[in-house]
């Protein structure tokens, strides 16, 4: 109703518009490829422990340059932080589709893609929560969302698409050309530089045992959904990488019919919403232990999308409302590191688990932990 009045004004914040077209050229290029990672990693005959300990170590690297990445978004600027991730991004993904033939060591790899990672999200979540309005954050974080989900919902089918009919090389050059066009709308603006001073000490200074348990968790759920869930299902149940496409496109287009709804009330119940969103996650997890058919994973991950809004939108308002009462920059810092931490927890602990539904019971766990925040 008041929705397109509301997006007017938004475009007339010029440093977010330029972040929504960037995310959004981003977004396309890292969900035409993303989720089939670890399926191409195993499928060249990595075992799945070394698969774990290949994230394990790409999110401990994340969060070790996460210190250096802020020193460098400090001297040069945040959006050239997030500049600088995208040709690393891709010397990942040369590597990556070229492992067959020069048989790189795969932990290298692990290590450029968390360096990539600490570039592009510290530069981001600064760069957000210095332009966003308090008042009306989830709204801006539901457009984020919007033009971002838009994308990503034709991406993971038109990769798998890709893959099965012509392979990994035309997938590496397509998300390399997105990705360079991605970062051309940030410096129609100039830059923001500011001298940052701290210890490691006062990262954690001031910080709740809730919010570190939340952002664990939060990275924990992720880690699952992005990692462990698609090896399940295509492994066990799929078997094709157009219809693994298709079912995170389906997830991401209902997430993306209840953003429009979410976005609007998460300024008024911002908690309450997240609360549904967490319970409703919880008992999503709880339901994927007994998935068999690939119609039973459309059902799933159709509510998937569904709990993912009601999470995603709330969660990150609060955290740039936590971020703006504070220091914006030691905050980033602090949900960066526990959120990664979070995830090096997880595949670790992994490795030495043989059942891969044994972590959807860490999910539906994980899941609680936003009730805490």
């Amino acid at each position: 109703m008041h929705w397109p009045h509301y997006h007017l004004h938004f475009f007339k914040n010029r440093e977010l518009n330029e972040l929504y077209i960037s995310v959004a050229i981003r977004s396309f290029a890292l969900s035409m490829i993303s989720v089939f990672i670890p399926i191409f990693l195993l499928k060249l005959n990595y075992s799945l422990s070394t698969v774990f300990i290949f994230y394990a170590v790409l999110f401990t690297t994340h969060v070790l340059f996460i210190i250096p990445a802020t020193k460098i978004s400090s001297r040069f600027g945040f959006k050239h932080s997030i500049f600088y991730s995208v040709p690393i991004l891709i010397i990942f993904y040369f590597g990556l589709f070229t492992l067959e033939q020069f048989n790189w060591p795969i932990y290298l790899l692990a290590v450029i893609y968390g360096i990539c990672n600490s570039l592009f999200w510290m530069g981001y979540h600064v760069d957000f929560s210095k332009f966003s309005d308090e008042k009306n954050r989830g709204k801006e974080v539901g457009v984020t969302k919007i033009v971002s989900l838009i994308f990503h919902t034709i991406g993971p089918v038109i990769g798998g698409l890709i893959l099965t009919f012509i392979g990994f090389q035309a997938l590496f050059a397509t998300v390399s050309v997105l990705l360079i066009t991605s970062v051309i709308p940030l410096f129609f603006s100039k830059d923001i530089h500011d001298s940052i001073r701290f210890s490691i000490k006062e990262i954690f200074k001031g910080q709740t045992i809730k919010n570190a348990l939340a952002f664990a968790g939060h990275g924990i759920e992720l880690g699952i959904s992005s990692v462990i869930w698609p090896i399940f299902i295509f492994f066990t149940i799929l078997n094709n990488f157009t219809t693994l496409g298709l079912v995170s496109s389906l997830s991401i287009l209902f997430s993306l019919i209840f953003v429009f709804i979410v976005a609007k009330y998460s300024d008024i119940h911002r908690r309450l919403i997240l609360k549904i969103g967490a319970i409703m996650n919880a008992l999503i997890w709880g339901v994927r232990f007994f998935i068999k058919t690939t119609f039973q994973v459309f059902i799933i991950d159709s509510f998937y999308g569904v709990s993912q809004s009601l999470i995603s939108i709330p969660f990150d308002a609060l955290s740039y409302d936590k971020a703006n009462k504070s220091n914006i920059v030691k905050f980033i810092i602090f949900r960066e590191t526990i959120v990664q931490t979070g995830k090096v927890i997880l595949f670790l602990v992994m490795t030495l688990i043989t059942t891969l539904t044994t972590g959807f019971f860490f999910g539906g766990g994980a899941s609680l932990l936003y009730l805490l925040f």
